[in-house]
């Protein structure tokens, strides 16, 4: 049986081991999606209340660079203009959280770095290239999924805390990311392995700060975060998927992980056809706290 890169670790692994996001909670039947009822999905509540005490003991996740089998994989993200207003934003909120938690926490929603994870494909290795036969075949179906969808709107409505992470929420304004990531996971085939077990991501994030050691005062960030649950950020419409990979980036004041593109996509496919085929999608995704190291 083939093995794909990463894939023999799979089996050790008991948590998802993607880069850093999710999608919002939603079904497609016959190629129409359900949006939900609620603006703000009520998994970004249950990730908040189960971190803050984890947070207030000392006891949240701590990421560290990344080894080989590990998270920050080559994935499909949707990535805000670097100098648009929605980048600067978040980069804002950014570098608040940091000033509550301490140095040496991973500044992620920094412009450039702030990303939406639509699929994580394989477990991290150091060494990638472009020219694989696997990263062609991943660009070859993000090719084929973006030619059914058309540009991503995007709204960020609030903030919220993981067991790792300081997240801006997000929702899908327009159906167009839902309906790329449904199509990415039919175009990929068996090189989707990775997130199959996990079932479909059901809310969209940007984490805006990783944590790597003790924060500073988890009080005030709890408090600062609480405050901003229900706040609009800002919205943007990205007008393509990349292929990326991810390095360590350790800079003196803000380190973080920097995204390298392999491949980007134009969404500018005919927005809202499927294809012919009818299909049914239902939200199985069951995780309950995201892995500090999502992308």
């Amino acid at each position: 049986m083939l093995q794909l890169p990463g894939q023999q670790r799979l089996s050790l692994r008991t948590r998802r081991p993607s880069a850093a996001s999710y999608p919002i909670e939603c079904c497609h039947q016959g190629g129409t999606i359900i949006k939900p009822t609620q603006l703000r999905p009520a998994k970004f509540d249950e990730l908040h209340d189960n971190a803050v005490p984890l947070i207030a003991a000392g006891k949240h996740g701590r990421d560290t660079v990344p080894e080989e089998g590990g998270r920050w994989p080559v994935s499909v993200v949707l990535r805000p203009a670097v100098d648009g207003d929605l980048s600067r934003r978040l980069d804002a909120l950014t570098r608040v959280a940091a000033d509550l938690a301490g140095p040496r926490h991973w500044h992620t929603g920094r412009p450039g770095s702030a990303h939406l994870t639509v699929r994580a494909l394989e477990l991290y290795r150091p060494t990638v290239e472009p020219t694989e036969p696997v990263v062609q075949r991943y660009q070859a179906a993000m090719s084929r999924a973006a030619a059914d969808c058309g540009p991503a709107r995007i709204e960020v409505v609030g903030l919220t805390l993981t067991a790792g992470t300081v997240m801006a929420a997000a929702v899908s304004a327009d159906d167009q990311a839902d309906l790329f990531l449904d199509r990415l996971a039919e175009e990929l085939g068996p090189d989707g392995w990775l997130e199959v077990p996990f079932g479909r991501r059901d809310i969209w994030y940007f984490n805006l700060l990783h944590f790597t050691g003790d924060i500073r005062r988890p009080g005030t960030l709890i408090d600062w975060v609480a405050a901003h649950r229900d706040h609009h950020i800002g919205d943007e419409t990205i007008p393509a998927a990349e292929l990326v990979r991810f390095h360590h980036s350790p800079g003196p004041e803000r380190p973080f992980m920097r995204p390298e593109v392999l491949a980007r996509i134009s969404l500018a496919g005919l927005p809202g056809c499927p294809g012919s085929r009818p299909r049914s999608f239902v939200s199985t995704y069951s995780e309950t706290e995201p892995e500090s190291g999502r992308v």
